[in-house]
């Protein structure tokens, strides 16, 4: 079961229910995209100004689309960060397949593309060859093949600092949008298609209350992002206080969790390491710690001096 995970800011949970069974996925045209390489990565610009403006003609002929940006995973932190006001926001997780049954409903699943984005530095060598037909033989079948090249580069790549996104791009005909105004795009998207919502480990009460809300219209699952002290990659705790992780593509819960703080076990224990620490252990951190004889007769700063000095010796011999 593949699911795309679209990540949101806060102030967005006011707006997404478009209706009492439908919430509004916003798309775009790619001109309005935060990547400012969007259609660069479709050939070499390093050619003579007569190419160029064949590249020119050839983009005026494509069917622009609009699309929307999903991402295969709902546990990276600079999405978090970026798209879902630094974990403040939320995330919805919809169900890829009931997604393109429903796309098949309203009859658009034909006029739909939905893929994963392909990051490179550097344009596909293989649309070369055929730039150079369709510019010096001007066949029709060069001009659709170079087209095509086109779309697909200009829509499904992106530069490898973009990577971390692991996008998932949807792409559709401008007549399946409702348009609320001159600048927005929203398709209606049946809330039967969702099948989780996440919300940041920075969210407030009222964020939680409404997504929750959301959630019991949807009939789904209901998490909230935690970030743990073990591993660096959070975890998702549910409503009944059941740890739960993002491994191979889906969100399962956990066999082992501590007892306390919830953070997931790889081991057999009732309670993180964290969470087992004893006032015996802090008063043993503490007598292991020569810092603290040292500053018990004020000889602490004048140890850092001495050895901040022999530091600066060594580094500067090297």
């Amino acid at each position: 079961m593949t699911n795309l995970y679209k990540f949101m800011g806060a102030d967005i949970a006011d707006k997404l229910m478009i209706d009492e069974k439908h919430i509004g996925i916003k798309f775009s045209h790619l001109h309005e995209y935060n990547d400012p390489y969007e259609f660069f990565l479709t050939i070499n610009f390093n050619r003579g100004p007569d190419e160029l403006a064949f590249y020119n003609e050839m983009i005026s002929m494509l069917t622009k689309q609009p699309a929307t940006c999903f991402t295969k995973s709902p546990v990276i932190p600079p999405m978090w960060a970026h798209y879902a006001g630094n974990s403040s926001g939320f995330v919805i997780e919809i169900n890829e397949e009931k997604f393109k049954d429903f796309l098949n409903e309203i009859g658009f699943k034909e006029h739909c593309a939905i893929a994963d984005v392909e990051y490179m530095d550097s344009p596909d060598e293989g649309i070369e060859d055929v730039l150079a037909r369709a510019f010096h033989i001007c066949k029709p079948r060069y001009i659709y093949w170079l087209i095509s090249y086109i779309r697909r580069a200009a829509y499904l790549t992106k530069q490898t600092c973009w990577s971390y996104e692991q996008e998932r791009r949807v792409i559709i005909d401008e007549k399946a949008l409702t348009k609320p105004n001159d600048w927005l795009m929203l398709l209606p998207v049946p809330v039967t298609c969702i099948t989780g919502v996440i919300v940041g480990h920075k969210s407030n009460d009222s964020l939680k209350q409404k997504i929750q809300v959301l959630a019991k219209k949807a009939k789904c699952r209901y998490f909230e992002m935690v970030i743990g002290k073990t591993t660096t990659a959070p975890f998702l705790l549910s409503k009944n206080l059941k740890s739960h992780q993002f491994v191979d593509g889906k969100i399962e819960a956990v066999s082992r969790q501590c007892k306390k703080c919830h953070e997931p076990l790889d081991f057999d224990s009732k309670v993180c390491g964290w969470c087992g620490i004893t006032q015996q252990d802090v008063k043993m951190a503490t007598y292991r710690n020569s810092f603290r004889m040292i500053d018990s007769y004020g000889g602490l700063q004048k140890y850092i001096s001495a050895m901040n000095d022999i530091t600066d010796k060594y580094h500067g011999q090297k």
